[in-house]
């Protein structure tokens, strides 16, 4: 089946979408969770690693290899891989703790791969600077703050009090660093094509969704107060706002160009960031409110956003499921596999 095709680079985020959303929201809903949340986990383990698999075998080929090398922006999608596995390994601890010391090696192994990843990044980050790329860039590079960020959820959840704060909090400013850094790129886009709405891309909803898991990130290091965190999540907020007004802008225009089905009701594999930053923001503000709830600040307005969100997350999810199962049945591969990343 892999034997001459090979999987998209930014596959990961399939995963990274349904993990989020059994992490955090899935809890809003007492059937889902009582009675298909484990076995969905389950199931989503088996595909991951199903989808790891085809990853590296298609790493094994010199083509894909060369592509990734020769593609700068497009081979940041291998960070999805990274966070997907961290959302794996936090949902395997959630859903079956037994298993802690299978996921502690998982995590030393994803660890590794963050390692390489950050490696390519800078590499590529000179690369798209050098040839003058900088208005070709888009979301898909903010997945070095991502990566950055879920590694440092995963090792807190996985090591606990052995991750020493220090170095907890020196992961964080560096995926801060990246934000700020690959924001920066991405504005120069902004500003040279800011009138064309249908230059809008997919994975610029990263643009709230990697603040977001930085706000998680604070969060779980246990290191930051209400205040600071309060005030990275009403940053999170105010672009998503943005953010997603500027979404809801182009889907009207492409639906008057394209119509219905062509204009927003095709699949495609950059879709599945929106519903992963959709989720992050979720599972943000689920802990948000959770750790701080017995603070004397209250946390009111956090928690009717949180169910208004879920629900959003929930029929995202659904509505992506959809496609992606139109796509399953119309083409011949699933995965977005093809002989090009």
């Amino acid at each position: 089946m892999f034997s001459n095709k090979t999987i998209d680079a930014s596959a990961g985020s399939i995963i990274m979408a349904f993990g989020i959303f059994l992490l955090g929201a899935v809890y809003q809903f007492p059937f889902l969770n009582s009675h298909l949340a484990l076995a969905l986990s389950g199931l989503l383990v088996l595909v991951w690693l199903f989808m790891l698999f085809a990853f590296f075998l298609s790493l094994s080929k010199r083509d894909y290899r060369n592509s990734l090398v020769n593609l700068p922006i497009k081979s940041f999608g291998v960070g999805t891989w990274i966070a997907a596995s961290s959302v794996i390994d936090d949902l395997i601890i959630q859903r079956a703790p037994a298993l802690l010391s299978i996921v502690q090696v998982l995590a030393c192994a994803n660890l590794v791969l963050w390692i390489a990843f950050i490696a390519l990044c800078i590499r590529q980050w000179k690369t798209i600077i050098a040839n003058k790329e900088t208005k070709n860039t888009h979301g898909v590079i903010l997945l070095s703050t991502v990566s950055t960020q879920s590694i440092v959820g995963l090792l807190v959840t996985t090591f606990g009090p052995a991750f020493h704060p220090s170095l907890m909090i020196a992961f964080i400013m560096l995926g801060i660093l990246f934000y700020v850094f690959s924001i920066t790129l991405i504005g120069s886009r902004f500003a040279s094509q800011w009138r064309d709405i249908h230059e809008w891309k997919n994975t610029d909803c990263i643009i709230h969704g990697a603040i977001s898991i930085t706000g998680l990130a604070l969060v779980q290091s246990g290191s930051f107060s209400l205040v600071t965190i309060l005030f990275v999540w009403y940053i999170v907020l105010f672009l998503f706002g943005i953010v997603e007004t500027a979404e809801i802008i182009r889907g009207i225009a492409r639906i008057q160009k394209y119509g219905w089905q062509k204009g927003i009701f095709t699949y495609h594999i950059t879709q599945w960031a929106r519903n992963f930053t959709f989720g992050m923001f979720y599972f943000f503000t689920f802990n948000l409110v959770h750790t701080f709830s017995s603070s004397s600040k209250p946390l009111s307005f956090q928690n009717h956003f949180l169910h208004f969100l879920g629900w959003i997350v929930l029929i995202l999810l659904i509505v992506e499921l959809s496609l992606f199962l139109i796509f399953i049945v119309t083409k011949t591969n699933p995965l977005a596999i093809a002989k090009k990343i």
